[in-house]
């Protein structure tokens, strides 16, 4: 993909030339003292990423498996459950959402093939692939604090995408994967950043974050492909803030352009965003979603997400 000019945001006043001085506004010092230095500008660690050419965040080993499963024909309740066991956190994991209200479970489940059944097996994977991601990919030491709040995003997104697909009649397998992955983007940016400017503790500064913020959906993009995804994974991760840009499995990106949007304004994994309008948005008429439907799925998601999230926590 090809890189445009990325805007740095000026040294602050009294750092080496060429360096890039962290401030935390936050601190005792109230802004003033200096956390870290770099001689790396933060345009060259971004530019490198997107080029390709510096390290990228490595899948978890659990979720490489999960992925090339998923993409087994063969694969039954009884072969995931085989597989899931030998992981008791994660078996623990799945039993308990399988038993959540998420599930209206009203007899106890002990047997994982049974869960597999209560759940249903595209769903499974999906959720086992969700609960690895969310205890791997929010290391606050790798992260910062925002990495959970992120996670917790994705998450979001992830059901959200299910509700918008069901709801435009669009099949809504892939529409959850699409939804949890749509902003990986961001934490590929925010560990190399933090990497390179030394920063240990609390979140980036936040031109830095400005940064992130306007490149995630390229880098998105990039780390799809590193992780061998499907070119649509790729295609929502590029474009899902302008799905009407696209062509290629533009339904797809429409889906989880609207449930970010929907995450986003309830304020779901992040801060409540009043700004964001549900009628007027590009999505809405791709799909051919409904003002009663829109009012189903605002109505909704709150009471899903917050099940989902409180059965995936433990």
């Amino acid at each position: 993909m090809k890189t445009g000019p990325i805007p740095f945001p000026r040294p602050s006043r009294g750092a080496p030339p060429g360096r890039f001085v962290v401030r935390d506004p936050s601190g005792p010092d109230r802004g003033e003292g200096i956390l870290n230095t770099t001689s790396v500008a933060p345009q060259d660690v971004i530019r490198k990423m997107l080029a390709g050419s510096s390290e990228l965040p490595v899948l978890p080993t659990v979720a490489t498996r999960i992925l090339e499963e998923m993409k087994n024909p063969a694969l039954n309740a009884r072969r995931m459950a085989e597989f899931v066991s030998k992981d008791p956190v994660l078996a623990t994991a799945v039993l308990r959402v399988a038993n959540s209200a998420l599930y209206g479970g009203r007899t106890e489940i002990t047997d994982l093939p049974f869960a597999m059944v209560r759940v249903g097996l595209q769903q499974v994977k999906n959720l086992v692939l969700a609960l690895v991601l969310r205890s791997r990919m929010a290391d606050p030491q790798v992260y910062g604090p925002v990495g959970n709040e992120l996670m917790d995003h994705a998450l979001a997104v992830a059901f959200a995408s299910r509700l918008v697909a069901d709801a435009a009649g669009i099949e809504s397998d892939q529409a959850f994967l699409c939804g949890l992955l749509h902003d990986f983007g961001r934490l590929a940016l925010i560990k190399a950043l933090r990497e390179s400017t030394g920063t240990k503790k609390g979140n980036l500064a936040p031109e830095l974050m400005a940064l992130v913020d306007e490149h995630h959906q390229e880098a998105g993009a990039v780390l799809a492909t590193s992780w061998r995804l499907s070119e649509l994974v790729a295609e929502v991760a590029a474009h899902h803030h302008h799905p009407e840009r696209v062509t290629a499995h533009q339904p797809m990106v429409a889906v989880v352009a609207y449930a970010n949007a929907l995450a986003h304004r309830l304020g779901l994994g992040g801060g409540e965003d009043p700004s964001v309008n549900l009628v007027s948005h590009p999505s809405v008429a791709l799909l051919g979603l409904s003002a009663d439907t829109i009012n189903d799925l605002y109505q909704h998601l709150p009471g899903l997400f917050s099940t989902a999230r409180s059965a995936m926590s433990g």
